[in-house]
């Protein structure tokens, strides 16, 4: 029966996202599974475009939150206090499910063991990605591993290297709504999901990566907007304790090092020829690898700059104001 089937949420925050919005709500309600989809609900911090339209036209309960009251915790945690579902599944404006089983196979390491807080999908680009962020996704980011996972503070390489796995991704997550209960996200500017995920692991629980439960995501950020990104990213992680602070010598070389690791990595995946990739991306590239990490070198010293600077390079307090 139905009624005996596990209740789910899908839960999302919005601005300005008209783009994907349509096709990502049309493949939710497409999913197939032992679940029931109860609601979509939408928090939206002050969009101007037709996301409003979208979202209404779509049956999808909306909450309107001034853009100033946005952050990343505390607008997914009003969400969920609104939600009915057992389970809490986020996703951003910009996720499209790929495949009808994305969520049935996302909830599915949630519903086989208890000791599962909360789950994760891997992502892969959309077609008009650009290389390098193409080859971030599928080389680098550990939600586009091939490959799926459990992360657990028992594992052997834990205290070694704990951010390796406090690593989540709200991009498409399931969390099991008994735990967020007991953890809300923090209420910060970013990394949330990262720092919920640290929380549950300390408290013993486990997460999952779900490689098999698929979104199109990616972004295709030119050279200035990667620099905030990778700044905001570098402030919100910077206590985390991750790896070594990166010095400033190692900048050029090191995006030297992968601009032309783009390169290769174009050539090979659309069968180009070394000039034309490299009068086409040579450039772009090493712009984008220099900006990424000097925004990662600028945002890990976050403690020596004003806060006002902080405002002023973040992307995320620019998308505010929008």
């Amino acid at each position: 029966m139905m009624a005996d089937l596990p209740s789910v949420s899908v839960l999302l925050v919005t601005k300005n996202g008209e783009r994907y919005l349509a096709e990502l709500l049309h493949s939710v309600r497409a999913q197939r599974g032992d679940f029931r989809l109860v609601e979509i609900i939408a928090v939206d911090s002050g969009s101007r475009d037709r996301t409003r339209a979208i979202l209404e036209r779509h049956a999808v309960r909306v909450l309107r939150i001034p853009a100033r009251e946005f952050g990343h915790g505390k607008t997914r945690n009003l969400a969920a206090t609104q939600a009915q579902g057992d389970y809490l599944v986020f996703l951003t404006q910009d996720a499209t499910p790929a495949r009808a089983d994305w969520l049935g196979t996302l909830l599915a390491p949630l519903r086989a063991d208890p000791a599962v807080a909360g789950a994760y999908s891997r992502y892969t680009p959309r077609p008009d990605c650009h290389p390098m962020e193409w080859r971030r996704i599928v080389e680098e980011e550990l939600a586009g591993r091939t490959t799926s996972c459990r992360n657990s503070r028992d594992a052997p390489d834990y205290a070694n290297n704990p951010a390796l796995f406090y690593f989540f991704s709200n991009v498409s997550s399931a969390l099991r709504r008994s735990v967020w209960q007991r953890f809300p996200f923090p209420e910060v500017e970013f990394a949330e999901d990262q720092l919920w995920a640290k929380a549950v692991l300390e408290a013993g629980y486990q997460t999952a990566y779900c490689a098999d439960s698929l979104v199109y995501h990616s972004h295709g950020y030119r050279a200035w907007p990667n620099f905030r990104r990778h700044f905001d990213h570098a402030v919100a992680v910077s206590d985390l304790g991750q790896a070594p602070r990166l010095a400033l010598r190692a900048v050029l070389p090191l995006a030297w090092g992968a601009a032309r690791r783009d390169l290769s990595f174009w050539r090979w995946h659309t069968q180009q020829g070394r000039l034309r990739v490299g009068l086409r991306w040579g450039g772009m590239a090493l712009a984008w690898q220099l900006a990424a990490l000097c925004g990662t070198w600028l945002g890990e010293r976050k403690h020596v700059l004003a806060p006002s600077l902080i405002r002023r390079i973040s992307l995320q307090e620019s998308i505010k104001r929008r």
